[in-house]
């Protein structure tokens, strides 16, 4: 009996996290195939994706990005539709891959993810259906293929861009949406995200560097100067489950926003967004 979904797991020296993440999977009320695409893992990695997976693909160290991962992935993929799992990840609910199935009853639906809250930090209480117009509003709100899945004849059309370097997913999202597709949002579809805790400040401020000059490659956005940084610092949250005051004083958000100032800074030194002017913030 052939599986009614593929899950994608990108890996590389993740034994910490992997096998939880792995076996998350394989308690599914789904009938799953997990793909396990390691770019050149030395720490036990491969040991343990044997143990779990279906297909362990290997790719060279110097070929990886999120984009080419993923088409590797999904290429490998026999399923209709496609999951992906970040290897630092795990599923809380054992029916995350049937319900977020369920979604795609709807017949615009290219793809699914689970998330907390909307742009303006309020409460997501049901299912939310992402249009183009609105991800053009919020670009950095949206599709993360941290945990994420879509139709696997949408990827046929729209392959993960496979040379920017971070932000494959909402690029790919972008694309999808305006083909007239919507994304559907499910606060129960939300994951664990073990890496968001464990990483250190630097890993987070690149992490955030990175994907804003990635989405200022392909999205039209306005200056962020530093005002805006305190602007958003002081009254711009990602949601309302603390107070605002431990918000201002968190040193991981502090990070967050000083690499987003410097992923603008650096895509307007190197040229990327020409319609981004210099900011005198």
């Amino acid at each position: 009996m052939s599986a009614s979904a593929s899950a994608i797991v990108r890996c590389r020296d993740k034994a910490d996290t992997l096998e939880r993440a792995l076996e998350s999977l394989r308690r599914q009320t789904a009938d799953v195939e997990i793909v396990v695409v390691d770019s050149g893992s030395r720490d036990g990695s491969l040991e343990i994706a044997r143990r779990h997976c279906d297909q362990l693909i290997e790719i060279p160290p110097e070929s990886f990005t999120f984009g080419h991962a993923l088409n590797v992935g999904a290429q490998a993929a026999s399923a209709p539709f496609h999951f992906a799992l970040s290897a630092h990840c795990y599923v809380e609910r054992d029916d995350w891959i049937e319900r977020g199935l369920r979604h795609y009853e709807r017949e615009d639906v290219g793809g699914v993810m689970g998330w907390h809250a909307l742009p303006d930090g309020s409460p997501l209480e049901g299912v939310f259906h992402q249009t183009a117009e609105h991800a053009r509003a919020h670009p950095f709100w949206g599709f993360s293929n941290h945990a994420s899945s879509w139709r696997a004849s949408v990827w046929e059309k729209h392959h993960f861009h496979e040379t920017l370097w971070a932000a494959e997913d909402r690029e790919w999202a972008f694309r999808v949406l305006d083909d007239g597709w919507v994304i559907a949002f499910d606060p129960h579809l939300v994951v664990g995200m073990t890496h968001v805790w464990r990483s250190g400040l630097r890993e987070y401020y690149r992490r955030q560097r990175g994907s804003a000059r990635a989405i200022c490659s392909f999205a039209e956005l306005p200056p962020y100067g530093l005002r805006d940084v305190l602007r958003d610092w002081w009254k711009r949250f990602p949601d309302r489950r603390h107070s605002a005051t431990l918000y201002r004083l968190d040193p991981r958000r502090m990070a967050g926003l000083a690499g987003k100032y410097a992923g603008y800074r650096q895509a307007q030194r190197e040229g990327l967004v020409a319609q981004i002017p210099t900011s005198s913030g």
